[in-house]
């Protein structure tokens, strides 16, 4: 009985699997009874994007036998064949395929000598172009301000596509120094930055977390808002420093340029300037009761590197109602009678109801340029003019 239950059971065991292989076989009619046999597939196959192309990186990890890989897009209808030399253990795939831009489909496979093929292994990537490129900009700036021999560079959030934007200034050493400043930082120091230069701004740009091409924004020119005072202009107050050899009140502004209108005073010898309030531009009547005056000039003539500027002018004490003041910046070696717009750059005009305080006029220049800073003064009688300091700042541009 033991035996004829083991024979019950092996028997139909048998049976099955003769029909087994029956149906494994069945393929070889479709073959002319040659057996499949596949080589080893390629292993993690990445599509990675780029500019104008498309790098497919992946591992021959198993089979020896490959000598090609073989590589379709566009529905098969493009294909590229790469031959390979196995070496012992893991061999690199990297193909990079010229591709104009747009996403792109790609079906890879392996093949032996005698023409064996893997199965098909599928991955997706993006060519880039000048589209692109035209689309990426720098990182907006909030800020750019030197204070001493520090900039403060404050940022607006960048793009999530930007890991970096590239600084470049020149150092108090005439040096160029670069700082790579990460989209998560709002600010950034450049230390010991020279005076009256402009700073480098390039933000960097991956398309995707499979780019491996970077992308880079025009570099762009970005000016700093500062103080240039002292770099240009001398003696700027306050309080402004004599420059005659007279002792009384009147005399003349040391550093400064003047006309013998504004030198009313003393026999001639002296206006223009007055030791009130610690030493001031100052201009006033002839001897109080005489006669007014007539296109007095105070000024200083620099040359200026193109840029932005602001000048500030700020007034001192004054009195009486006849007058005109113009606060001016103009073009070349001298300064242009009130109402006259030649060569003028930026004016304000001033009178009894608009004289107090401080007064900022804008220019820019696109190349460098030699300009007169300074007051044009008109009165009548019983006026006077006071003028403690001035104040030349660059203004921060290219954002």
């Amino acid at each position: 009985m033991k035996n004829i239950k083991y024979l019950a059971i092996i028997l139909p065991l048998a049976m099955l699997a003769l029909g087994s292989c029956s149906k494994m076989d069945d393929y070889l009619k479709y073959t002319d009874g040659k057996e499949l046999l596949y080589t080893g597939r390629v292993d993690s196959l990445v599509a990675h994007s780029g500019i104008n192309r498309v790098v497919l990186r992946g591992l021959l990890i198993s089979d020896p036998k490959i000598t090609k890989v073989k590589i379709y897009w566009n529905l098969r209808q493009d294909s590229l064949i790469v031959d390979i030399t196995r070496g012992p253990g893991v061999d690199k795939l990297d193909v990079p395929i010229p591709l104009a831009p747009g996403n792109y489909n790609f079906e890879v496979k392996t093949y032996d000598a005698v023409g064996n093929s893997s199965v098909t292994v599928l991955a997706s990537g993006t060519s880039y172009g000048t589209s692109y490129q035209e689309s990426v900009q720098n990182r907006p700036i909030k800020r750019a301000e030197k204070v001493g021999s520090e900039v403060t560079v404050d940022f607006f959030s960048g793009s999530d596509n930007s890991p970096y934007s590239k600084l470049t200034y020149i150092g108090t050493d005439n040096k160029e120094h670069t700082l790579k400043v990460t989209n998560d930082l709002p600010t950034v120091k450049l230390t010991n930055y020279k005076s009256a230069t402009k700073f480098k701004l390039q933000s960097v740009f991956l398309p995707d977390t499979m780019a491996v091409d970077t992308f880079y924004a025009a570099i762009q020119e970005i000016g700093v808002a500062e103080d240039v005072t002292n770099a240009y202009l001398k003696n700027a107050g306050a309080a402004i420093l004599r420059g005659d050899t007279e002792t009384g009140k009147w005399g003349t502004p040391r550093d400064w340029q003047f006309n013998s209108a504004a030198t009313n005073q003393n026999n001639g010898r002296g206006g223009g300037w007055s030791t009130d309030n610690g030493g001031v531009i100052h201009f006033e009547t002839k001897d109080w009761g005489g006669e007014g005056v007539n296109n007095g000039k105070v000024w200083q003539t620099v040359l200026l590197p193109a840029g932005n500027y602001t000048v500030s002018f700020e007034t001192g004490s004054y009195g009486g109602d006849v007058y005109t003041v113009e606060e001016m910046v103009a073009s070349g070696t001298n300064l242009p009678n009130i109402g006259t717009s030649t060569n003028v750059l930026a004016v304000f005009h001033g009178n009894k109801n608009n004289l107090s305080g401080t007064h900022d006029v804008k220019f820019e220049l696109t190349v460098p340029t030699t300009v007169s800073i300074g007051w044009v003064v008109s009165t009548g009688q019983y006026v006077y003019l006071q003028f403690k300091s001035i104040r030349l700042r660059t203004t921060a541009s290219g954002f």
